[in-house]
């Protein structure tokens, strides 16, 4: 049972990382951000970790949807080439020099830390 919590909130924050890269990519801001493009990658590379250690069958049926989600979403999401980086540009407006995205992934990060302690 331990290991399909694990599962669960695993798919989960891979839901939510994906479903923000994907909404913040319609930004006009962060679309073109190097922030962005970094973390979009960090996460499509623990996304391919995490599907090469589990196989479907042993998630949750009500989650696969989520999983496959998930692959879809990140397998389509748009990255710039040349990346701003909005900060040091100027371009990026959120106050003391916060991220939406990098918050997000701090998030992200410590929810799948305690699943690997």
């Amino acid at each position: 049972m331990e290991k399909e919590k694990l599962l669960i909130n695993r798919v989960r924050a891979f839901y939510f990382m994906a479903g923000l890269l994907k909404l913040q990519g319609t930004d006009p801001r962060c679309s073109v951000c190097k922030s962005r493009k970094e973390v979009a990658e960090e996460i499509i590379d623990d996304f391919q970790r995490f599907k090469s250690e589990v196989k479907l069958e042993e998630i949750p049926e009500i989650f696969r949807s989520k999983f496959e989600a998930v692959e879809e979403i990140l397998s389509a999401l748009k990255l710039p080439e040349k990346p701003i980086p909005q900060r040091k540009e100027g371009g990026c407006h959120f106050p003391d020099k916060t991220c939406l995205v990098k918050e997000c992934e701090d998030i992200f990060e410590d929810l799948i830390e305690e699943e690997e302690d």
